[in-house]
């Protein structure tokens, strides 16, 4: 066993001890530089990270045409989640759709919201009747939270139902982009950390339909093909 020497005191007298000591000072060293890296992380997630702003869309999409001025309509449930600690807000979606037999491609902007009633109910034009649904109006997502609902994508100018220039027509294949618009940040440093919502890319396959049904009220199933489609 190790002595002390005589001209030595303390813990310093065994050199055993005195390695341990040091070796405990480095050890708690680490332990502390590891706590405070994750407090700065945890701080991040939870308060200082940007909003993180994403959108997902599911196989229910529907398509249908407003008969006050003819307009093609695309109803498209979306789910926007934000994983950022910060509020994020949306202020428009878009929805581009190209027909992959014609070319045909436009933008189309959503300009209502709409729940069940709208697909329990009927447009009637000589009755004056009209189904249900609220102007779209810019969303504030909260976050780590979520907003969920069915959009209305309006096509820009109404068509008759025999204009060449009409999007969806009985079996048309689609590809389609939603779009979502968030804002830039007005400070600079928060400018540095922003990142723009990315689009979502989706191919389709439009069922049959009567076109006259469609002004009525009537819906026709936009399946998807693509991206986004669920797996078999």
């Amino acid at each position: 066993m190790a002595q002390p020497q005589d001209n030595l005191s303390g813990i310093s007298g065994f050199p055993s001890l005195s390695r341990m000591a040091r070796g405990g000072s480095k050890l708690a060293t680490l332990v502390s530089a590891f706590a405070l890296a994750f407090s700065a992380a945890s701080f991040y997630e939870t308060v200082l990270k940007q909003a993180h702003i994403k959108a997902y869309v599911t196989d229910t999409i529907s398509y249908t045409r407003d008969p006050y001025g003819s307009y093609e309509v695309f109803a498209v449930p979306v789910t926007i989640a934000n994983t950022g600690a910060r509020d994020g807000a949306i202020v428009t979606l878009s929805l581009t759709v190209k027909n992959l037999e014609t070319g045909t491609t436009e933008t189309l902007t959503g300009e209502y919201t709409a729940d069940a009633q709208y697909f329990g109910g009927r447009d009637d034009v000589a009755a004056r009747v009209k189904r249900p649904k609220q102007p779209f109006a810019p969303l504030a997502i909260l976050g780590r939270s979520a907003w969920a609902g069915t959009v209305l994508f309006y096509a820009k100018e109404g068509r008759g139902a025999q204009d060449e220039r009409l999007l969806v027509v009985p079996q048309a294949s689609l590809a389609m982009t939603l779009s979502v618009q968030s804002p830039v940040p007005d400070s600079w440093l928060d400018r540095a950390f922003y990142a723009p919502p990315s689009s979502v890319t989706l191919a389709a396959k439009v069922g049959g339909f009567l076109p006259g049904a469609l002004y009525a009220g009537d819906t026709v199933r936009v399946r998807l093909t693509g991206p986004g489609a669920p797996k078999s």
